[in-house]
């Protein structure tokens, strides 16, 4: 069973999507919880049956697809997607239990979700570029129904700046195959047979030009996967969604396709493109400490959680990619684990806001005058509160969660690549301490305000789905030698063949 793991993974989301089209409502909600968690449940399994010392690919499944082209359906995990895996396993059955009172297109939107589920699970394990591809394009398509669906007054053009940003990063990306595809002999989509530098010294014919492809491709998919992660100056319709998208949805896409994209640059960068990656590192350094400031300087002047979470977002990518351009070990075992808690943190804030924002009506903290609107919650609802700031401390990096974890990681990390990013990365946490604080401190302290004064705490629902996520975050916190002994190994082998 343990070599079909992976294709269960993905038959159970689509299955229960299948089935919403045919069930009742009431009966829908329990379907797609299950097949959700039938899923979830297969994922841990696997990774729990993986071997921590071994750096190769494990639990295997690949057979031909497109056998003329050399296109296979080939999975596997190991150190670099193990932990995403871990994630979209947690995340997607907390997002489909936090939608369980929707009433209006309820099949809908479970149906989207398990699509989206199977989605990113397929692009995490795919092992051939054709069909990573396939299923990152994939999940593109059931965040734009999401979006301009449920979405708000303006979901409609948020929701067609999110599928225009995607498109053009999925041209840019499928250019970039086809670049590579025709520069082997015989041709190939496997990462397996392209891996270990077989792209170096090979060039192709642009225009009466011979160019590099291991530098064309690596632009390419660079830019392509910058659209659709929040990656500035290109994450204006990150924002927008973020206003208009349903709080789960935006948590699906900064939570769940974020860290995937994130992934995707770490696999292809570390697995492809490994001599032009040693020469761009420093660029690479360069985006996440704009990101990191940009994210941090945009959050402070936030009054709505919504925007706040977008920046926020923006600017823990800009950590991940300092961690990725260390070329340290150190640093990309940290921006690996930090993937895996950047969702998770990134989840249980989107989460609390959308309680909040269904509590008081919306989602805003402060007024134009930068008055509070909200307070004194804590006195009203203390479980939600208390969850609020294991989240928010969590995101800030304290001692006994798992952002704590990721960001010591990664600081140590960039330190080889120059001490000045050591004190960037202080003074952008100090700044994050700032609207984070600020924020908790406008919402659950200080007097209770007219509008908090009938907040009421988390209902037995909110708690099934907002505890797994806090509890991760404790337990990844505390305990973090398993999940790192599985990434180590292979960040060991990918970074001998950078150096």
């Amino acid at each position: 069973m343990n070599h079909h793991l992976i294709s269960l993974t993905l038959i159970f989301p689509l299955l229960g999507a299948l089935l919403q089209t045919v069930v009742q409502t009431p009966r829908s909600r329990w379907i797609a919880l299950a097949a959700s968690l039938a899923a979830s449940i297969c994922a841990m399994i696997l990774i729990a049956s993986m071997q921590a010392q071994n750096a190769d690919l494990q639990m295997t499944e690949s057979f031909p697809w497109v056998g003329s082209y050399a296109i296979t359906y080939d999975m596997a995990v190991d150190g670099l997607n193990a932990l995403l895996i871990v994630l979209i396993g947690i995340l997607f059955p907390v997002l489909i239990a936090s939608e369980w009172d929707q009433k209006v297109g309820v099949r809908g939107m479970q149906g989207l979700f398990l699509l989206l589920q199977a989605s990113l699970f397929g692009a995490v394990c795919a092992q051939d570029l054709f069909l990573q591809f396939f299923f990152w394009g994939l999940s593109a398509l059931p965040l734009y129904f999401l979006v301009g669906i449920w979405g708000g007054e303006q979901r409609e053009k948020a929701a067609f700046k999110a599928m225009v940003a995607g498109s053009l990063g999925d041209a840019l990306i499928f250019s970039a195959l086809i670049v590579i595809y025709y520069s082997v002999d015989p041709h190939s989509f496997s990462l397996r047979e392209l891996a270990g530098g077989k792209l170096i010294g090979k060039e192709f014919n642009f225009l009466g030009l011979e160019l590099p492809v291991s530098g064309v491709a690596f632009v390419l998919m660079s830019a392509g996967l910058s659209l659709r992660a929040p990656i500035w100056p290109l994450h204006g319709w990150f924002t927008e969604v973020s206003q208009e998208a349903p709080s789960s949805v935006f948590v699906a896409l900064c939570a769940g396709v974020v860290p995937v994209a994130l992934y995707l640059f770490v696999r292809y960068c570390y697995v492809l493109f490994p001599e032009t990656l040693n020469s761009a590192s420093k660029w690479i350094v360069g985006v996440g400490i704009l990101n990191l400031l940009m994210g941090g300087i945009c959050a402070v002047a936030q009054k709505g959680l919504r925007r706040l979470l977008a920046f926020i977002c923006l600017s823990e990518v800009g950590l991940v990619l300092m961690g990725i351009g260390s070329l340290n070990p150190v640093g990309v075992v940290g921006a690996i684990y930090q993937q895996l808690i950047l969702g998770l943190g990134l989840a249980g804030f989107g989460l609390f806001s959308g309680i909040i924002a269904e509590r008081t009506g919306n989602a805003w903290f402060m007024n134009e005058g930068r008055e509070r609107v909200l307070g004194g919650i804590v006195t009203r609802a203390p479980v939600v509160s208390v969850v609020a700031g294991l989240v928010v401390a969590s995101l800030l990096g304290f001692p006994g969660l798992g952002g704590f974890v990721g960001h010591a990681l990664i600081i140590i990390g960039s330190y080889s690549i120059h001490p000045l990013t050591v004190l960037i990365s202080g003074g952008a946490l100090l700044l994050a301490s700032y609207y984070l604080f600020t924020m908790y401190r406008f919402i659950f302290l200080g007097e209770v305000s007219q509008k908090s004064e009938s907040f009421q705490d988390l209902t037995l629902r909110e708690r099934a789905y907002m505890f797994p996520v806090v509890l991760s975050l404790l337990f990844f916190g505390l305990y973090p030698k398993p999940l790192i002994e599985l990434i180590r190994p292979t960040v060991l082998t990918v970074l001998s063949t950078v150096k």
